[in-house]
């Protein structure tokens, strides 16, 4: 027979829980899974009503951990999302927003509309449901710079980042070294660049852009959180002379946030091989680095623009402790097993039919923006 107390949490009336309660819960949720926190939200009135000062912050409208496995221009009714770390999935129909809006670009968690009518661009959250309306005036004291968000579109095509900030700072990065910034709100957008070639990808992390570059500064970051018109300036963190790693043409870096933790990957390529992988576990504020021999319950996904990891716990079809080279610089995909020392080309390889969601984060971090409305998908 049920007890008593079955019967009381069966007859609860959850919506007259404590305010103050329920707007803790939620910001535990949201710093872990924007998801969980729209279900939440989605309970009754009451814990909506609780929740508004929290749904506010910038984690939920830069959710972690959520990468995009469909190209949303195949299947715009079921868009697939995908959480690297609790392995939970989301899908999302985008086809009522398809009236007003074409799709220009999808990132990450985020879809960059441009309206049918008025041609102004706006980003669509998933998880929020809402739109967000983008400026187009753009502001830059460079000769032959960009007016317009649509110029600087028709100019440099490849939008490789969209970055939100805790204080709603919305970075947009083109290319190597093109930046726009704007304040949530703003009528415009500051553009301008950092005058540093990059080796290896851009990683958003803690309201900072980090990157190796190829000439002697070596690992810096750029602190975004500066107020709007303050230029955020170039800090090196560790200089190229101390980093385990000398840029050649043949030598790989790239960085990797692993729950938190950031990962240097170096590698080489050498006459149509890939060798000498190693890993190394970054400290920014201390501004040092120690050796990482393995990747715990992890692996690490590699693209030319993009990189992410994996929790393999209780995910069979994703082994642990390898790296994944996903048709990095024009290459085949190849895998590095940090066990055994060994990498395998996967190029053409038929197990991976049957591990499909390993060929979707594959595919997926070998192509970090669906090219979508000016661009046939490569």
């Amino acid at each position: 027979m049920p007890s008593s107390s079955d019967d009381a949490m069966t007859n609860s009336n959850w919506t007259t829980l404590l305010m103050d309660l329920v707007e803790r819960i939620g910001g535990l949720l949201i710093s872990d899974d924007a998801s969980d926190f729209v279900r939440l939200r989605a309970v009754c009135h009451p814990w909506r009503s609780s929740t508004v000062e929290t749904k506010s912050r910038a984690d939920f409208f830069y959710p972690r951990n959520w990468i995009m496995l469909s190209n949303p221009k195949s299947s715009p009714s079921d868009v697939c999302f995908f959480n690297t770390s609790t392995h939970k999935s989301f899908s999302f129909d985008l086809t009522p927003y398809l009236d007003t809006y074409s799709l220009f670009r999808a990132l990450d968690y985020l879809f960059l509309l441009k309206h049918k009518i008025t041609q102004d661009f706006a980003l669509l959250n998933p998880f929020m449901k809402s739109i967000t309306p983008l400026p187009s005036k753009i502001e830059s004291n460079r000769a032959n710079a960009p007016k317009r968000l649509e110029d600087m579109f028709e100019q440099i095509i490849h939008l490789e980042g969209v970055f939100v900030t805790s204080s709603f700072t919305i970075v947009l990065q083109f290319g190597q070294e093109d930046f726009l910034r704007t304040k949530l709100g703003d009528q415009s957008w500051m553009y301008g660049g950092f005058n540093v070639w990059i080796d290896g990808n851009v990683l958003f992390c803690k309201d900072r852009l980090l990157f190796v570059t190829s000439d002697d500064r070596g690992l810096v970051q750029i602190n975004l959180a500066n107020e709007i018109p303050i230029k955020p300036q170039v800090e090196i963190v560790i200089s190229s002379n101390e980093l385990p790693y000398g840029p050649s043409m043949e030598e790989r870096c790239y960085l990797v946030d692993c729950d938190g933790e950031i990962i240097l990957v170096t590698f080489n390529r050498r006459h149509h091989q890939w060798e000498s992988f190693e890993t190394y576990k970054l400290d920014l504020n201390e501004k040092t680095y120690v050796r990482l021999p393995n990747l715990g319950n992890r692996s690490i996904f590699i693209g030319h623009d993009r990189t992410f990891s994996v929790s393999c716990d209780n995910l069979s079809s994703v082994p642990a402790n390898f790296i994944y080279l996903c048709e990095l610089r024009r290459y085949e995909t190849a895998c590095y097993n940090l066990k055994t020392n060994r990498v395998k080309c996967l190029f053409g390889e038929p197990f991976l039919n049957s591990f499909p969601l390993l060929e979707k984060l594959i595919k997926c971090c070998a192509r970090p923006c669906w090219k979508l409305a000016s661009e046939d998908d490569e």
